[in-house]
């Protein structure tokens, strides 16, 4: 029993009248004073476990887990390449740098290439575009409301250069297919002024294979008629539609996007196969020319674009042959040997620069290959004050 006095009870603080136990509460004061005595021992032997020699051993490995990262991460920072420690830089592209810049780094002290700047040049380069696109995207295809196509190019921003004939109305094709159609209605109308015959005949012969078979021959007669007569229609609303549109200037041009556009006005060279359409409602890629009277060279690579057979943006390729002159009347030609098709007349012949040569106004097509061109400068001739 411990020798502790007590005066009140350390559980409930009421008056200790019994030294053995709480007459309020009950507790036995002996046992509980040595509960409290073995808590507290309890307590300091913790506080000595937390703060003595033995937590040294933790803190000497955290202390070499630092050490260990700090030493793994100098390791990385220095086997690193200089290129990749540096963080990118958005330039243009290697030569957009100044050549003082450039000289005064030695190529030990250059960075290594990257995927980027092997990049960056291609891009830049497609910022200027290909002369032979931008010159397909100032030629157009000219139409017709007779049916006709050719091509034509931009000469201003709202005038366009085209062969005359391509937008002349055929004068000795319609009379041609007039003639054809007129007659044809002759011959149907004889046909059926024969088979009205023959079907008399039949009604006064005998019954008998000669009648049946005089039958068969009158209704293949009456079939053939028929098949005739349903052409002989197309051909005479063709010919009625040619008719109306004989005199209209309804006459447009088509863009590389296909996209119509009215011509407002024509003008037609006097002496030459050259016309100017005027459009208003579009604003169009020029092609320009070189200095006037620069000559060409044989051998030279020429283009030719235009919409041969209604194939529009079409190019052929070839060279520059010899100038041609032709006496009667007085003009001269650029010859080449670039592929030329019907569709190809009024279309640009060009150079590789995209500089406009001359305009393409025919092909021989019993020689292959031998194609012609009225120069640029018979052009600024021409109708170099209308536009």
């Amino acid at each position: 029993m411990t020798d502790r006095v007590l005066d009140r009870c350390p559980k409930c603080s009421s008056m200790v009248t019994n030294p053995v136990e709480c007459e309020t509460c009950g507790i036995v004061f002996e046992k509980y004073l040595q509960a409290e005595a073995r808590n507290k021992t309890a307590a300091e032997q913790t506080t000595i476990k937390t703060s003595g020699p033995g937590k040294r051993p933790v803190v000497l490995i955290a202390i070499g887990l630092v050490l260990l990262i700090a030493a793994l991460i100098a390791v990385y920072f220095a086997t690193r390449s200089p290129a990749s420690s540096q963080p990118q830089k958005l330039t243009p592209a290697p030569q957009a740098r100044s050549s003082r810049e450039l000289d005064e780094k030695t190529p030990e002290s250059l960075p290594a290439a990257t995927p980027a700047a092997t990049i960056q040049p291609l891009e830049a380069k497609g910022l200027d575009e290909d002369p032979i696109q931008r010159a397909l995207s100032a030629t157009v295809s000219v139409r017709t409301p007779w049916g006709s196509m050719g091509s034509g190019f931009f000469i201003a921003e709202h005038a366009v250069v085209t062969n005359k004939h391509v937008i002349a109305f055929d004068e000795t094709g319609y009379q041609a297919f007039k003639n054809r159609v007129e007659r044809n209605r002759k011959m149907i109308d004889l046909e059926i002024e024969k088979i009205d015959e023959w079907k008399s005949r039949l009604r006064q012969m005998p019954e008998g294979p000669n009648r049946k078979q005089f039958e068969l021959i009158i209704q293949d007669k009456e079939d053939d008629l028929s098949k005739y007569q349903s052409l002989q229609r197309e051909d005479e609303e063709k010919l009625a539609k040619l008719r109306d549109q004989r005199f209209s200037r309804d006459i447009k041009i088509v863009l590389s996007d296909n996209k119509e556009y009215p011509v407002d006005h024509i003008v037609t060279s006097s002496t030459h196969d050259l016309a100017l359409l005027e459009v208003s409602s579009v604003e169009g890629k020029v092609l320009k020319r070189k200095a006037k009277d620069q000559r060409l060279e044989q051998g030279q690579v020429v283009y030719a674009l235009g919409s041969p057979l209604g194939l529009s943006n079409t190019v052929t390729s070839g060279i520059f042959s010899a100038y041609r002159k032709k006496t009667d009347p007085d003009e001269t030609f650029l010859q080449f040997d670039a592929a030329m098709n019907p569709g190809n007349s009024g279309g640009p012949l060009i150079d590789k620069q995209g500089n406009v040569l001359g305009v393409n106004t025919m092909g021989i097509i019993q020689a292959e290959g031998l194609g012609f061109a009225i120069p640029i400068d018979v052009v600024y001739e021409d109708f170099g004050d209308s536009f």
